[in-house]
């Protein structure tokens, strides 16, 4: 898994439905995809139920969720796509979180720096 997958966070807008058995269940329905697609969920944590800014799909109030995994980027298409197909979700964002990258980003650079300054 760690070779070829990325990280990435997502923050999904579900609609407000009923019991707390029915929102664990579209919980799981959030979560299932990037595993069936051979990910890894890092983090899931709800962030409760919230007023919207404005209307969605004739929604005034929404369950926020966010959930952290490592998949592979050939996959990020299809998760896409699943997630529109869902019909619980109002709306959804999935970010790349580079955060780990930068570091060894940097690394080479300041490496190149002392070679430059010898010649």
């Amino acid at each position: 898994l760690n070779g070829s997958t990325e990280r990435y966070e997502t923050m999904i807008i579900l609609k407000t439905i009923g019991t707390e058995a029915e929102l664990a269940q579209a919980v799981a329905q959030l979560e299932d995809p990037v595993k069936r697609l051979g990910g890894q969920i890092e983090q899931s944590a709800s962030w409760g139920r919230r007023r919207l800014a404005y209307r969605i799909a004739k929604q005034s109030e929404g369950i926020y969720h966010l959930i952290e995994f490592r998949l592979a980027a050939a996959q990020m298409g299809e998760l896409k796509r699943l997630y529109q197909l869902n019909e619980g979700i109002v709306r959804f964002m999935i970010l790349n979180r580079t955060d780990q990258k930068v570091a060894p980003a940097a690394e080479p650079a300041t490496t190149a720096a002392p070679a430059k300054a010898a010649v």
